[in-house]
Order: structure tokens, then C-alpha cells, then sequence
């Protein structure tokens, strides 16, 4: 076998929109080495929305690596039409009320407003939301678990991690991480991870330096890195009214609120 024909490795990283998938795009270039460039990591951990997966191997550790980003409720069964086989998945979730806010963000004039031209609500910032528009948002999420329920592709935030931890049980090949274990054990985490995905002697202090560097909050996109945000734009009673919906669903996630 020559450099040429390494054996190759498909790996999918999937998420619900806004819970932590850039981050974990991040952590995967550092432990893979990969340059930090946003083109490069596109090349490299490509987004399915912008370019196809079978295209531009990563070669690591004996391995021609084919990273992927999805946001689908569904594994991938193809790569613009051609048939695609994902050897291992890599999940990641987030506190869904810190998923609510920040799709917000995400949609706000200040990141990317055609994303969230079917709400029809413009406004520039969370801040700026009136009382009434936030309610207004914050209503239809807590129905649907998405503000975005048009979008069968991706469904709500429970259901998508439900499908995941079923996958898991069914197939195997499923790492799920939590997005604020990162914060408690990030290498402990990510040891984990690269354990899963097969990567040896990966320098775990400095994946999370590059990974760091990669995602520092810029007010826009990288906008707020932190556990429970929602605190900070939501009231009480909607936070209440939240739990009473799906405080069954969170438990099953870690999430237990009083």
C-alpha cells in the first residue's frame, strides 16, 4: 500500500442547529492537526451545506479522513447523490433554552437575518427584542422545540436528540458528548472522544488552545461560550413554563431544574 491509498474513514459530526457543532468542528481540527483557517476547516470537516463530503481527505495517523457536519435529524445515506457510508457519528447537544437563544443570535441583523427571514421579526440584536417579540419567539419554540418547525430536515431540538441516542442503542458507532461537560472535563471529554474515533497520543492541552483560539467570542457568530445564557434574556415564568413542558425530555438530557 502506498501514501495513495491509506484507508479511509468517514465521520459525521451531527447536531441540532446552534448547540455546539462549530466548537466540536474546532476540537477536531486540533486533534487532528488541521489548519484553523475557516476554508481549510470547510475543505476538511465540510459543512453538507456548502460542498461535498467525499472530496478532500484529511490524512492523519495512517488514515485518509473524511470529517462532515450535519445538522439533519437523520443519518446521511448520500453525498450529493452519491451513496454515502458514515463510519462513525460524533453527536454533540446543548441546554435547549441556550439553543433557543442562540438561534436568536443567529438570526439577529447582526449574524445572518436571511436565516431567519420566516420569522418575521427583524431586529438587530437579542437585546433588542421588545418583551412581546421575545414571548412571541420564545412561544412557538416552546411548542415546536425549534422556531424553525417548517423545517422537517431537521425537526426539534428533543426529537433530534432522541434519534441520536436511539442510533446509539441500535447501531454502536455514536459518541455523544454534552456541550457543558466541556466546560467541567474538557480533556477528560475529549480523551473520550479520541478514543472512540481511534486517535492516538493527541496533545489534549493543546487541542483545546487551538479549538480556543478558533471560536473566541466575536459578538456575532462566536457570540456567548456559556452555560445557561437563556438566564440572561428569559423570565422566570417562561423558564418555568419551559420545564413544564419538557422537564421529562431534559431529564433525560442531564438538565434537572427546580
Amino acid at each position: 500500500m502506498n501514501d495513495q491509498e491509506l484507508p479511509k474513514k468517514v465521520v459525521g459530526l451531527y447536531s441540532f442547529p446552534k448547540s455546539g457543532n462549530t466548537w466540536l468542528r474546532a476540537i477536531i481540527a486540533g486533534a487532528t492537526s488541521m489548519p484553523m483557517s475557516a476554508g481549510a476547516l470547510q475543505k476538511y470537516v465540510t459543512d453538507t451545506h456548502y460542498g461535498r463530503i467525499m472530496q478532500n481527505p484529511w490524512s492523519f495517523q495512517g488514515t485518509d479522513w473524511f470529517f462532515y457536519k450535519s445538522h439533519r435529524k437523520h443519518l446521511l445515506e448520500d453525498d450529493e447523490g452519491d451513496p454515502l457510508h458514515t463510519d462513525k457519528v460524533l453527536y454533540i447537544y446543548r441546554h435547549p433554552l441556550d439553543v433557543f437563544v442562540s438561534y436568536l443570535n443567529f438570526v439577529s441583523n447582526n449574524v445572518s437575518p436571511q436565516a431567519g427571514k420566516q420569522l418575521n421579526i427583524s431586529f438587530d440584536t437579542v437585546e433588542d427584542l421588545t418583551p412581546e417579540q421575545m414571548e412571541h419567539l420564545f412561544s412557538i419554540f416552546l411548542e415546536h422545540g425549534t422556531l424553525m418547525p417548517r423545517n422537517k430536515a431537521f425537526g426539534g431540538v428533543f426529537e433530534h436528540v432522541a434519534n441520536f441516542r436511539k442510533l446509539k442503542e441500535t447501531w454502536g458507532q455514536v459518541h455523544i458528548l454534552r456541550y457543558e461537560d466541556l466546560f467541567d472535563d474538557f480533556e477528560g471529554q475529549i480523551a473520550a472522544m479520541c478514543g472512540f474515533l481511534g486517535l492516538e497520543n493527541v496533545d489534549l492541552a493543546n487541542v483545546y488552545k487551538a479549538a480556543d483560539k478558533r471560536t473566541q467570542q466575536n459578538g456575532k457568530f462566536f457570540w456567548k461560550r456559556q452555560r445557561e445564557n437563556f438566564r440572561n434574556y428569559l423570565t422566570d415564568d417562561q423558564v418555568d413554563r419551559f420545564v413544564s413542558r419538557w422537564g421529562e425530555d431534559m431529564s433525560l438530557l442531564g438538565y434537572e431544574m427546580a
